[in-house]
């Protein structure tokens, strides 16, 4: 059997980098072009705004960008750059450097918040959530790529509602912004110097870069929740799952039904609820598979990886999903408690 199949890219984000994907959208817009004025506009926000501006630095060794929201030092970030960290430094513009502890989070945004102890006040930003960047309004990010430190990078918007699942769990805003890895976290601003948004990633959509951005429109609450350290995690079944082609029904004799499971995560609900990965072995000569498919979730069938981690993702962690399985000739029902991710740290 042709193994091809099995060499599957498991993307994920990682705490030193922007991460790094393939939108999937047709016909993204063009943007306007920024103009020599709206450049001079940002750069004056760049110089008002960058003392606010930070770099955090994790254990184990990575970076990011984040910024100060109060003057007691509360530091806003992308949850991916702390996700996978045991402590943090945060670094400000005038070189102080200041641990930090986590205070809230919201992985299903990418958003984090920690706290930093300081002497003295310090300068912050203004969030915005009130009104919503249009494709074409000119932005700042500011960010630690390319080994310089709390630098401006400035673009364009180019849509409000680009859909990058399973990287983000909502709509991001998508642009020119030129940026990189270690730029995640960073503070995205606009022409009256306000945060309107926070850097997540960077990827290609119909052969064109892109960054992406976690929008602050209309999420007042949830930073309030935050502030208040709520800590929300996506929930996760905790497998790796393939799609089942054509190709793949062939080659293993089953059905075109369901997701394949390919492997779990150590310590995960599904590795807990006796779900079983894909095994190949030889037996009397011959190879022989073993696996289980996931036929129903809820009574709802799935045969879209991308469609069973959505449903999944619409829960909190805790809840209790019923799934329907195949392993070989037996078809059965499994409750599987949904769980927060093993692998995170914070």
């Amino acid at each position: 059997m042709r193994r091809s199949w099995l060499a599957i890219a498991v993307l994920a984000y990682l705490a030193t980098l922007a991460a790094v994907i393939h939108a999937q959208s047709a016909n993204p817009p063009v943007p306007a072009v920024l103009t020599e004025g709206m450049r001079k506009e940002l750069e004056g926000v760049y110089t008002q705004s960058h003392p606010a501006a930070v770099r955090i630095e994790t254990v184990p060794e990575g970076t990011g960008s984040g910024f100060f929201i109060s003057a007691d030092g509360r530091v806003m970030t992308a949850y991916h750059v702390i996700r996978d960290a045991t402590s943090f430094q945060v670094l400000t513009a005038k070189g102080q450097r200041f641990p930090a502890t986590v205070v809230g989070y919201d992985e299903y945004r990418d958003l984090a918040l920690l706290q930093v102890r300081a002497p003295v006040s310090l300068p912050f930003l203004e969030l915005d959530t009130e009104r919503n960047p249009k494709a074409g309004d000119p932005m700042l990010a500011i960010g630690n790529s390319r080994g310089e430190f709390i630098a401006p990078r400035y673009g364009l918007v180019t849509s409000v509602s680009r859909d990058i699942f399973p990287f983000f769990n909502s709509l991001a805003i998508s642009s020119t912004l030129p940026l990189a890895p270690g730029d995640s976290g960073g503070p995205v601003l606009n022409r009256e110097g306000k945060v309107v948004a926070v850097v997540i990633a960077i990827g290609v959509n119909n052969g064109v870069f892109e960054s992406y951005l976690s929008p602050l429109h209309n999420q007042l609450e949830l930073l309030r929740s935050l502030q208040a350290g709520r800590k929300h995690s996506v929930p996760y079944i905790g497998v790796q799952l393939f799609q089942i082609d054509d190709e793949v029904a062939a080659q293993l004799g089953i059905p075109k039904e369901g997701v394949l499971i390919r492997g779990l995560l150590p310590g995960g609900a599904a590795q807990k609820a006796g779900l079983r990965p894909f095994v190949a072995r030889m037996e009397n000569g011959k190879e022989v598979y073993e696996f289980d498919v996931i036929l129903q979730a809820d009574g709802r069938s799935f045969n879209s990886v991308e469609e069973l981690q959505r449903y999944v993702r619409s829960k909190e962690v805790g809840d209790s999903i019923l799934l329907t399985i195949r392993r070989g000739g037996n078809t059965f029902k499994v409750p599987v408690i949904l769980a927060p991710n093993p692998e995170n740290r914070t």
